[in-house]
């Protein structure tokens, strides 16, 4: 009998290796979810700063145009449209419009057209209100939601959405030069906004447009 035992070894019983498998399965588990969490995490932080980001560049890239226009022609003094039109001193710089096209923010100088948000960000929402006091005095107030759609490591799909505005004033001319030729205010027209460009001393229609509502 002390013989047996002496030749005896320690194993490990079926039992223990599936309590220890088990015990690896949870583990392992929780470490995954930790990874993926913190993961899900840096994307979402990383998305948030790209879109303050851009939404404040591109505001700001407009307050200096916005200072230095002339005057507001549309949308007319207390009223809100879904364009900024502004008249400009140099005549190829005017008009200026500023909306959205096809989800993106930009703005039209004369006939170009630039776009200020990069392509995987979407504005929606732009809305501008002509909050001028008086004709002498002319401010505006611009708004719209960016948003952006990312995947996360996890496999899901979110999005951030961020609200931005901004009031302007435009700064004081006394003696307005532009729209030598007295080209038409832009307007909306069945849902195309339309304006006109000053071309050897003759106003003429311009080849850009944009939505409007």
């Amino acid at each position: 009998m002390n013989l047996y035992h002496a030749h005896r070894r320690p194993g490990t019983t079926l039992v223990e290796l599936l309590l220890f498998l088990a015990f690896f399965a949870v583990v392992g588990g929780t470490v995954i979810s930790i990874l993926f969490a913190t993961s899900d995490q840096r994307v979402r932080q990383q998305t948030i700063a790209s879109v303050e980001r851009t939404g404040l560049q591109a505001l700001q890239g407009l307050r200096w145009r916005i200072e230095h226009a002339e005057r507001v022609t549309d949308p007319p003094r207390g009223h809100s449209g879904s364009n900024l039109a502004l008249q400009m001193a140099s005549e190829s710089d005017d008009p200026l419009i500023i909306g959205a096209d096809s989800g993106s923010l930009v703005f039209v100088l004369h006939d170009t057209k630039k776009t200020l948000t990069p392509e995987g960000m979407t504005v929606s929402h732009f809305v501008v209100r002509n909050m001028s006091p008086s004709a002498t005095h002319p401010a505006v107030l611009l708004s719209f939601d960016l948003a952006e759609t990312y995947p996360l490591p996890s496999s899901q799909v979110s999005q951030y959405l961020q609200h931005f505005e901004m009031a302007v004033s435009l700064l004081p001319d006394d003696a307005p030069v532009g729209n030598e030729c007295g080209c038409a205010v832009p307007a909306c027209q069945g849902g195309t906004y339309r304006w006109q460009v000053c071309t050897a001393d003759e106003c003429v229609p311009a080849i850009t447009t944009l939505p409007c509502s």
